[in-house]
């Protein structure tokens, strides 16, 4: 089993591929003395120094430079109060060397202490072992292992309409998992790829699948045959002016509305009238206060599917939990003011997607954790859901 290893905080705030400027601060006593002792553990693309500070009484701090395996010269910089130091950023398994030095109060260094070292595999290069492309409905889905819990870059490249590979998004993670799907693809031969890069300047090339990828069909599932079933353990949305059927009418302007006191946990069944491979839900807010982002609009909820015809009185029981989702504002701001982007995300629809490996279903069951404005009632505008229906 390999082991993770977590690095204080203090130390990567100490590390800097920049020129230091350590002002003078006291006069000079001389050069000051090197660092003994030296002793080393290696780190996944790095290694982590441990040495005795010299005796004397104006030195400031010991900084090692060295040179990444992309030809980055860079530094890192540990307090006279420590012992140790990181340095990391390598993004090989070949030896190299770096200088260590003591530096005084009036910003002189002492003689180099040369240390040879070879890092373990870095996490960039665990990212990019990990990468697995697949198809995807209407494109394609990357999923990768992240297991040194790093910020890690990914730029995900399609062809365009004339073959050109064009960057579609760009994504950050630090999660131990992660998988991202890009779509808006033909059913044919489609050509998808990715770029992975970190924090310190280590880049992959384009990393192609395989093969070349034929995303899935899918389509927007027909309302006409959807049904909201009302289950026994279901929450009324017919209240005000909300109606159940709202939910799935296809008109953005009505919406269901529960009772007081029905939040966190006010559900609603939809029978989708045929079995279906789904793909994604989204969901739509209503227009309420000038807001997409208000009242009793759901933020958080989980999602639930029935793999058999369920029982009237709503025994969860029966019932899969196959997400659990959070509505997000991309401009991040508070309450219920919007800002750039924020409306056109909105309209857009809040898309969620199906774990890829679910089977088909025809019963898909959604419960309100909680609403944008924590309100103790929930008035869903509309959903859409969509996969390849069984033919």
């Amino acid at each position: 089993m390999k082991k993770i290893l977590y690095i204080p905080l203090l130390f990567l705030a100490l590390l800097s591929c920049s020129e230091k400027e350590l002002a003078p601060i006291t006069k000079s006593l001389g050069k000051p003395g090197i660092v003994t002792n030296v002793q080393q553990e290696p780190l996944p693309g790095g290694v982590m120094l441990t040495y005795q500070i010299p005796k004397t009484e104006d030195i400031l701090a010991v900084k090692a430079v060295y040179v990444l395996s992309n030809g980055q010269t860079c530094e890192s910089v540990s307090s006279y109060y420590e012992n140790t130091l990181i340095v990391l950023g390598f993004n090989d398994q070949q030896e190299h060397q770096l200088s260590l030095f003591t530096v005084s109060r009036a910003q002189e260094l002492s003689d180099p202490v040369t240390v040879r070292f070879t890092p373990l595999e870095s996490p960039l290069r665990k990212v990019i072992n990990s990468i697995e492309i697949i198809p995807d409905f209407g494109g394609a889905n990357f999923s990768w292992e992240n297991e040194d819990k790093v910020p890690i870059n990914f730029e995900f490249i399609a062809q365009d309409e004339i073959g050109q590979m064009m960057v579609r998004n760009v994504y950050t993670s630090e999660a131990l998992l992660g998988s991202r799907s890009i779509r808006g693809y033909p059913n044919a031969p489609w050509r998808f790829a990715v770029i992975i890069s970190d924090r310190y300047g280590n880049r992959s090339d384009s990393i192609f699948p395989p093969l070349v990828l034929t995303p899935l069909y899918e389509e927007r599932l027909d309302k006409k045959i959807w049904n909201i079933m009302r289950l026994g353990s279901d929450a009324n949305f017919t209240n005000w002016e909300g109606m159940d059927p709202y939910i799935i009418d296809d008109d953005k302007d009505t919406f269901g509305h529960s009772a007081n006191s029905t939040v966190p946990g006010a559900a609603y069944t939809i029978d989708m009238g045929q079995t279906a491979k789904l793909s994604r839900i989204v969901f739509f807010n209503r227009w309420f206060s000038d807001s997409y982002y208000s009242w009793g609009n759901p933020k958080a909820m989980e999602v639930y599917t029935c793999f058999t015809t369920p029982s009237s009185n709503g025994n969860w029981d029966e019932w899969t939990k196959v997400m659990d989702i959070v509505q997000i504002k991309p401009s991040g701001a508070s309450g219920t003011t919007m800002l750039d982007g924020d409306l056109e995300y909105a309209q857009a629809g809040f898309e969620f997607s199906f774990p890829i490996e679910m089977p088909p279903t025809r019963y898909i069951r959604v419960s309100v954790l909680n609403t944008w404005e924590n309100t103790s009632y929930s008035h869903p505008c509309e959903v859409d859901i969509y996969g390849q229906p069984d033919e």
